[in-house]
């Protein structure tokens, strides 16, 4: 699966690019798919035990950002991933919902994909821009960065996201590192969701936000 995404975005680089993607992902040396999901499939080039890029050329572009999407579908159900760049190089694959059953199987249709970012303009010196809810929007300018119960909200600068339970969210506030606020983005899902551990489950969120934001610590 991994090398069949990897050609997929391969075919949608703009002139230049192909040579130094090459580069790349011939000099991977690990493959790391996080358990339980595999959700994230990162790539790492290993020398002398430690990751080492130095060598392999690499994008102008060097911030944070989502090179590529590929949406396709095995036995009629849909998958979506996102090829992520760091300081020049690719660095992992993000699918959503888990493709741990699924790595192996062929897909049913000719894929979609789509150029999301230049790998070769020059760099922004930040990461690439969330696309944040208007409810959210609305959050942000009421409170402004943190809200008089100690929560951190985001916004489309800082707001990051992550893989859990077989869904992609977008984390728009968080707690001493512990409580999160998200938004799914993948299925994309009306409303926010809790979650009130890291290790957790995300749960809908009930009641109004503007209560737990208030809240005394």
């Amino acid at each position: 699966m991994e090398e069949r995404l990897l050609a997929e975005v391969r075919a949608v680089l703009p002139a230049g690019a192909d040579s130094i993607f090459d580069a790349q992902v011939t000099a991977i040396t690990r493959v790391q798919r996080l358990p339980p999901s595999w959700n994230p499939v990162s790539f790492y080039r290993m020398r002398h035990g430690k990751v080492d890029w130095s060598d392999v050329p690499q994008f102008s572009n060097t911030d944070e950002f989502r090179l590529a999407e590929i949406s396709f579908t095995v036995d009629g159900r849909r998958f979506k991933a996102s090829l992520i760049c760091i300081a020049g190089h690719i660095f992992d694959l993000e699918i959503t919902p888990s493709p741990k059953s699924i790595m192996f199987r062929d897909w049913d249709a000719p894929p979609e994909t789509r150029l999301t970012n230049d790998p070769l303009r020059p760099p922004q010196g930040r990461k690439a821009p969330e696309g944040i809810p208007g409810h959210w929007q609305n959050i942000l300018q009421q409170y402004g960065p943190e809200s008089p119960a100690g929560w951190i909200l985001h916004d489309e600068s800082s707001a990051r996201r992550v893989s859990l339970d077989n869904k992609e969210f977008l984390i728009v506030a968080e707690k001493e590192g512990v409580e999160f606020l998200l938004y799914c983005v993948e299925p994309a899902t009306e409303g926010l969701f809790y979650l009130a551990h890291y290790d957790g489950t995300p749960e809908p969120f009930r009641g109004e936000i503007e209560s737990l934001l208030d809240a005394a610590p």
